[in-house]
């Protein structure tokens, strides 16, 4: 897979498929091949862009603080490096901060967005648990709780499917901890929910309603402040639902971007913010 120079850093990435543009930005401790499943699928009707956040992957990793706005700031450079002009943004977790900030910064590339897992804020108790994670992994690096993404599916999924979660729990463990402790740190340190209403791109939050780490009340909040979104609560899933239920997620954001695509959605131009 190709990788570009990015001011202090490099991005690995990978692009694949013909039609309207469309980004898939993974969630902390993943990569790419999160969407290894999704992006043929999706590559038959857009041209996908999926690539590896900094300090994740085959991507580089410099020290940090790494913030949300860095990361927007580094999709920004890699979609003009590709040739993207204007383009679907979908988010997973982590992905789905940095989508929703990507957004607020440069409206104008934009032709929708779909927030996976996610949340526009963060309340102290979560801050001082990321922060918490944070120092542990710097002073020991993983163990085996801290590479334990079991609460990262919906109740029993893992007991169904332990290979699954053994390979979640493999990818998570091989991470570099001083860069997914900056990750975590930046995942503790944002909210722009007051921010949403100058969205006007037309926006799907797909949620699982058995997440145990973005609830569901995240999404309901995010979906009231923005004034163009579609909320879908999805039985039987828990926090991974590309994972948990790739078929429903798959079907729901391309019948989303379809739609986009055929009235002609469009963020406002020239303004980048």
């Amino acid at each position: 897979m190709p990788c570009i120079s990015i001011g202090d850093t490099t991005i690995n990435y990978d692009q694949s498929g013909a039609g309207t543009d469309l980004v898939l930005i993974h969630g902390l401790g993943g990569d790419l091949h999160l969407w290894d499943r999704a992006a043929p699928i999706f590559a038959r009707h857009h041209r996908v862009l999926r690539y590896d956040v900094r300090g994740f992957g085959a991507s580089g990793k410099p020290p940090g603080p790494y913030s949300a706005d860095l990361f927007s700031r580094d999709l920004y450079a890699l979609l003009a490096a590709c040739g993207v002009r204007h383009t679907h943004v979908v988010g997973y977790s982590m992905g789905g901060v940095i989508a929703q900030r990507f957004a607020l910064d440069y409206r104008a590339l934009v032709r929708s967005v779909v927030l996976v897992s996610t949340s526009s804020e963060v309340g102290a108790a979560a801050a001082a648990t990321w922060q918490r994670l944070a120092e542990r992994l710097e002073q020991a690096g993983f163990d085996a709780r801290t590479a334990d993404m079991s609460r990262a599916f919906a109740p029993g999924f893992a007991d169904r499917f332990p290979a699954v979660l053994s390979d979640v729990n493999r990818r998570t463990a091989a991470n570099d901890p001083c860069a997914y402790a900056s990750a975590a740190r930046a995942m503790g340190t944002y909210g722009w929910t007051a921010e949403l209403s100058r969205l006007t791109a037309p926006i799907l939050i797909l949620q699982g309603l058995q997440d145990q780490l973005t609830p569901p009340g995240g999404a309901v909040k995010m979906s009231r402040a923005l004034p163009h979104a579609r909320l879908l609560m999805i039985d039987g899933s828990g926090h991974s639902v590309p994972i948990e239920q790739p078929d429903v997620f798959h079907t729901a954001v391309l019948a989303f971007t379809a739609g986009a695509d055929l009235s002609g959605a469009s963020a406002p131009s020239p303004a980048r913010r």
